[in-house]
């Protein structure tokens, strides 16, 4: 009697490890599945800011001269057009919008770009994400609109949403077509990209401080939050959440997701990376909501 319990509770203990081995199989198999092939990193942000501060940011010899590669730049699209201000760094670039001027943005509303390097990347992501087909969106050269990049939409469509997002594919005829040149710069990596726009410009600085984005916080309110939490976790970033509060880790880039306010909507603050500090001054102030400040010779936060 007692060999049959035995062997019973041996044969009992065999199943559940079976078992368990089989469910851990499964997860590990399944988080094998959910891992993206490839990176989905920051390709770059806009901001829409008063005019003020605008004025200040765009009459600024020190960002011009010093900080990085700029231009005002008028895009002439197929489906749109605007003007804005733009600074390149090596991978990542970021825009400006004035408020009085934006053909309908408020005051804090952002845009986020992600960008991916391996081609049809989009396509996975359409498939991943239940997204809508990503478009082809032009860009004019000369009288002729060039292909430019594949737009996948991810959030923020509807007219209220402080936060616009979506994943960009260049082009691989981008370059081609765009100002075509013998420099090297072919195929749909980001900082062939930026080496191509900075190339076309009058002046750039020699020796820029800015290096790359690393890092945007963000007020927005609890949908958009949930909502851009999801499709980052989608897009491999790792989340944790703190309070109301949540931090979005991913390739070379941290997201910090706070509540919004009345007197704070849209991106709050950029991280950069930097080669260096400036000589001298370590902070400056543009208009009366924005100063960038030189942390250390790594790093610099600029806050709106």
């Amino acid at each position: 009697m007692k060999a049959s319990i035995v062997t019973r509770n041996h044969h009992q203990r065999a199943l559940i490890i079976t078992l368990l081995f089989v469910l851990l199989s499964s997860t590990t198999y399944a988080q094998r599945e959910e891992r993206l092939p490839f990176p989905v990193p920051l390709n770059h942000f806009y901001l829409t800011v008063d005019s003020e501060t605008f004025a200040a940011i765009e009459g600024s010899e020190f960002l011009r001269s010093e900080f990085a590669a700029f231009e005002r730049r008028t895009t002439v699209r197929t489906d749109k057009t605007y003007t804005g201000i733009y600074f390149y760094g090596t991978r990542t670039y970021f825009e400006f919008f004035d408020v009085a001027n934006s053909g309908g943005f408020k005051l804090g509303d952002s845009g986020i770009a992600f960008g991916v390097e391996v081609p049809d990347a989009t396509k996975t992501l359409q498939t991943r994400l239940g997204a809508l087909a990503p478009r082809l969106v032009t860009r004019q050269y000369k009288d002729v609109q060039v292909p430019w990049f594949y737009m996948l939409n991810l959030v923020g469509e509807s007219q209220n949403s402080v936060i616009t997002s979506w994943v960009m594919e260049y082009h691989p005829q981008f370059l081609l077509d765009w100002n075509p040149s013998n420099d090297g710069n072919q195929g749909i990596l980001r900082n062939s990209t930026l080496s191509r726009y900075k190339s076309v410009l009058n002046k750039v600085p020699s020796n820029p401080l800015l290096d790359d984005i690393v890092g945007l916080t963000i007020a927005a309110d609890r949908e958009m939050i949930t909502n851009l939490t999801r499709i980052c976790e989608r897009l491999g970033y790792r989340s944790h959440v703190r309070g109301d509060t949540v931090e979005l880790h991913g390739p070379d880039l941290t997201l910090h997701l706070i509540p919004a306010s009345p007197s704070a909507r849209g991106i709050k603050q950029i991280e950069f990376r930097v080669r260096r500090k400036p000589k001298g001054q370590a902070e400056f102030h543009f208009g009366n909501r924005s100063l960038l400040k030189f942390q250390s010779k790594q790093q610099a936060l600029w806050t709106f």
